[in-house]
């Protein structure tokens, strides 16, 4: 088997080819392709304390559309007037992205909802026991009796209705499919959305759950997974894996308690994992996680997975030196998707790759000879500063150790 030959490997990454050999690909119901509903400006701004200011939520919006999201959540309306003039705002935009909001199953919410001019309104009902009993009093009946109500009233207006079952992880299946068969017989709904609210799944149960549900209705399903046990990405596929044709997720992972399951992390993972296209541009992907890091204020580790700023930089000597040979060597994918570079440390780590890195990439000269002196100096440097060298200081040592 010639491993460099297959949908696990191009220029840009090189993956497992375990999870595209026939007895994998055969369990799963991938759809033909899926579409990404950002909800970082809804779901996001939930977050404690996090406010985006109108301006500022229509700066993230543009940036969401230029970077190819198909569906964007734009608000809450009832939160205030403020998130109601830039949900409106958004929608004047002319963006290609169909613009939605949340609203509850109340005709207030709905009005608001078509006031502001979005495409669609996201329809926020209970699915659990705990969210029945303890939260809203209501039976599963009431249930359905007022989400066929709430998604008619949104058709009705000229909204798409999208469902969307809170706590759909603990709610009893014959419910849901009751639920959702109700919905499509009586309201012309345009699509599920089957949500892990408490981020208490695991990828094998979501994959049951959604599958299930998927076996049983007709509509699209789309999925909505919270990280609490660290497993928004995971289910989130999993739930692609049962047959979501899109996600709703919010990026960097913002949002309440440990917060939504990271947008960058679901796309890049559909595009490299599974060799399905996204449409999505990668570069500008990475400019909105910025931006939103930026303007939330929240910072995150350097190591997080697809966006950290760490995570193409390189001190230890050895795989700088495999660096240097192929990159697929030790990464599995490549900082130029994102419109990234690597980055090489000189400090107590470092190998002569990275002096070899570090003189090409400050045009400097040095000899072989010359390049395990300079080696020998960034280590000893590196001790005694307690740090990695600053490109200046390694040009005062190259200076000194070239022109003696």
């Amino acid at each position: 088997m010639d491993l460099e030959i297959g949908p696990w490997k191009t220029n840009e990454y090189w993956v497992s080819h375990y999870q595209f050999q026939p007895e994998v690909m055969g369990q799963l119901q991938l759809p033909e392709k899926v579409e990404f509903h950002d909800s970082t400006l809804r779901d996001g701004e939930q977050a404690p304390g996090i406010v985006f200011s109108p301006k500022q939520k229509v700066e993230i919006a543009k940036m969401l559309d230029a970077a190819g999201f198909q569906y964007i959540e734009a608000g809450f309306p009832p939160v205030s007037k403020a998130d109601r003039e830039a949900i409106s705002e958004i929608t004047g935009l002319g963006l290609n992205a169909k613009i939605t909001c949340l609203s509850r199953a109340r005709a207030e919410d709905i009005q608001m909802a078509a006031d502001c001019g979005v495409w669609g309104a996201i329809l926020e009902v209970p699915g659990s026991q705990a969210r029945l009993k303890y939260q809203f009093g209501w039976s599963e009946d009431d249930v359905i009796k007022k989400t066929v109500s709430a998604c008619a009233m949104a058709r009705e207006k000229g909204l798409a209705a999208i469902p969307f079952i809170m706590d759909s992880s603990r709610a009893e299946l014959p419910f849901l499919i009751r639920l959702i068969n109700a919905v499509e017989r009586e309201s012309g709904a345009e699509k599920v959305a089957l949500v892990d609210t408490s981020g208490c799944a695991t990828p094998r149960g979501w994959y049951y759950m959604v599958n299930e549900v998927r076996k049983n209705i007709d509509l699209p399903i789309e999925v909505h997974c919270h990280d609490d046990f660290g497993m928004g990405v995971a289910n989130s596929l999993a739930g692609i894996e049962a047959g979501a044709t899109s996600v709703s997720a919010v990026m960097c992972g913002l949002g309440q308690r440990a917060g939504n399951a990271p947008m960058e992390e679901i796309i890049w993972s559909v595009q490299a994992l599974y060799n399905m296209p996204t449409g999505i541009n990668f570069p500008k992907l990475y400019e909105v996680a910025l931006k939103v890091q930026e303007l939330s204020g929240w910072s995150w580790p350097p190591n997080k997975a697809v966006i950290g700023r760490n995570l193409f930089t390189w001190e230890a000597g050895i795989p700088t030196a495999a660096l240097r040979k192929n990159p697929h060597t030790v990464e599995p994918f490549q900082p130029e998707v994102f419109g990234r570079t690597h980055d090489i440390i000189l400090g107590k780590k470092a190998g002569k790759a990275n002096v070899e890195f570090k003189l090409e990439e400050l045009g400097l000269r040095a000899s072989d000879e010359q390049a395990d002196k300079l080696l020998e100096q960034v280590k000893t440097e590196s001790v005694r500063l307690g740090r990695a060298l600053t490109n200046d200081e390694f040009k005062k040592i190259h200076h000194d150790t070239t022109n003696p």
